[in-house]
């Protein structure tokens, strides 16, 4: 693994890094960056999962990492990845998996939609997902 990827772990994770570097070590795939995501690894969303007590992606995508917020299309690409990953160690079947990444697409959607209403209480309607919500022209 390149020097600037290890420091960049040392910055996010500190101490913690060893821990995140034995998850790369018993699987290289591990090392690889996530969709749409560069600067994040495969291993942290393993690690968010079995360190941090990340049961959902939105808690990966938006807390535990801050891919939400930092990748241009706000986690979409992804939150696939996210749940196939998370899948195995919370032991979600194929659906549950597939409706985590449905979930977390949803959620980015409605924060879209909510960024066009014309005042705030109509985009905390939306973001929220209120069927009385009116919908932007």
């Amino acid at each position: 693994m390149h020097v600037a990827r290890i420091e960049h772990l040392l910055g996010r994770y500190g101490s913690m890094t060893s821990e995140l570097l034995a998850i790369i070590k018993a699987d290289s795939t591990m090392a690889e960056p996530l969709p749409g995501a560069d600067d994040y690894l495969r291993a942290e969303v393993v690690y968010a999962t079995t360190h941090e007590g990340a049961l959902h992606v939105n808690d990966v995508l938006t807390r535990s990492t801050r891919i939400s917020i930092e990748s241009w299309d706000r986690g979409v690409a992804a939150a696939p990845v996210v749940a196939e990953l998370m899948a195995p160690i919370l032991g979600w079947s194929k659906a549950e998996q597939d409706a985590e990444a449905k979930q977390y697409l949803a959620r980015v959607e409605a924060e879209r939609l909510s960024q066009e209403q014309p005042d705030d209480a109509s985009a905390d309607a939306v973001r929220l997902g209120l069927d009385n919500a009116p919908k932007a022209p």
